[in-house]
């Protein structure tokens, strides 16, 4: 009882923020909120508080870091005197036995490979799990007093942070991705979810059985996570359930987005602090200091995700920084001697000349290679390798780019629990 009134404690304390009309307001905020975040977490942990001086934290002094760093340095960054050994050994037993409900002295401990398929270990204290669930109670899913609303979360492993959603106004139910498809369709149909939760290459999956008639569901709401979700495939989804479509800008490092009602996904300021590394005049890398962690504090990380800036002001009206689009990660990007492609140009443009297939990946395996896996009909197999290939040597043709060459295949390779990423590259190219 006492963590749900920690819950509604958080979610009042936000309803509570004040109005953040301009820049200013923000900045000024997140500049009190890094000086609390110094002073009173911190300075608990071995790695950041070397870099605190006279109860101040100079962003400027800090090392940047990445996964590999944040990871090899967990012993000594996270508060709790948690050993990386003991986390790992918890984390990977949860997985084994698809118990989730792992945690070390009260603190949460979960493993995440994300698109990249190297492990990271996330810990979550009861207070940073409330206040998570406040945030999505607030910005993502919003509690309806005499209804208690179904939610079905597709995931690949399941943690007390996200079935911490669990309360009077929402009941939770997991759906392990590593099922059979046929096995959790059948699931679905008989909750019948309010709310569906996924990545987009399952709600795709899931939106073809429903035009297949394989489910009947209406959801009046489904979430996005985990993946770049592309136009052509938005379109489908709002198109078969007619439903309010949000996309959660979600890592293990924090959660760091959410679209508005207009589909714009502006970043969550009031508890992240974004720096930013400019590619050009619109695409950057984040580099996030989350002051809402405490039990493994984010500072100063750099993720490799793609965003692309919107320029215009948002007609919701919000001041947070608001996203053209999430592009996807730099492993994402297409090199071809020297040249870079960016995935969403390769997906727009196939999107505008086919909807046919059931889902598709692009792999760039060589310097000048691709392996691209087409799934659909085998009817218009050929037909559709054709479309692809005329789609791509265009492209290329405009970027002063020849001599590809192009493996097909009737599937896709997709391993069951992973992220689908359509677009990507194997390190190949300079």
């Amino acid at each position: 009882m006492r963590f749900k009134f920690k819950i509604i404690f958080y979610w009042l304390k936000i309803l509570a923020l004040p109005r953040f009309d301009s820049r200013e307001k923000i900045e000024r905020h997140q500049a009190k909120q890094l000086k609390k975040f110094a002073r009173n977490v911190l300075t608990k942990s071995a790695y950041y508080k070397l870099f605190i001086k006279n109860g101040e934290l100079d962003l400027t002094d800090l090392p940047m870091i990445s996964k590999s760093e944040f990871m090899s340095s967990f012993n000594e960054i996270n508060t709790q005197g948690i050993l990386l050994e003991e986390a790992l050994h918890v984390a990977i037993e949860a997985e084994n036995s698809r118990d989730f409900k792992s945690e070390i002295n009260g603190i949460t401990v979960g493993l995440s490979t994300g698109t990249s398929g190297k492990r990271a270990v996330f810990l979550a204290s009861e207070d940073e799990r409330a206040i998570w669930v406040a945030l999505v109670m607030s910005r993502v899913i919003k509690p309806k007093i005499f209804k208690r609303q179904k939610i079905a979360f597709f995931l690949r492993s399941n943690s007390n942070l996200y079935s911490s959603v669990e309360s009077s106004l929402f009941e939770f139910k997991y759906f392990d991705i590593f099922k059979p498809m046929s096995e959790l369709l059948q699931e679905l149909n008989e909750y019948q979810p309010d709310i569906l939760a996924s990545q987009p290459s399952i709600l795709t999956d899931i939106a073809e059985a429903q035009k297949k008639q394989i489910v009947h569901i209406q959801p009046i709401q489904i979430i996005s996570f985990a993946e770049v979700l592309h136009e052509s495939d938005k379109t489908e989804l709002k198109k078969i359930f007619d439903s309010k479509l949000s996309e959660v800008y979600q890592c293990t490092e924090g959660f760091l987005g959410v679209s508005c009602a207009y589909g714009t996904m502006h970043l969550n300021e009031d508890f992240i602090h974004f720096d930013k590394e400019w590619i050009d005049d619109e695409l950057f890398y984040p580099i996030i200091t989350d002051f809402s962690r405490h039990s493994q504090p984010v500072v100063k990380y750099k993720l490799n995700d793609i965003l692309q800036i919107k320029k215009e002001a948002c007609l919701c009206g919000s001041k947070f920084m608001a996203l053209e689009k999430i592009i996807g990660r730099d492993d994402d990007v297409l090199i071809f001697s020297g040249k870079k492609i960016y995935p969403d140009l390769i997906s727009r443009r196939i999107a505008l000349q086919t909807n046919s297939f059931n889902k598709y990946s692009i792999t760039q395996v060589g310097p000048m290679e691709l392996q691209i896996g087409i799934e659909c009909d085998p009817a218009i197999y050929d037909s559709l390798i054709k479309v692809f290939q005329n789609v791509l040597v265009t492209l290329f043709e405009e970027f002063e780019i020849s001599g590809v060459h192009y493996d097909f295949q009737n599937k896709v390779d997709y391993t069951t629990g992973s992220k689908l990423r359509k677009i990507k590259r194997f390190n190949y190219g300079n």
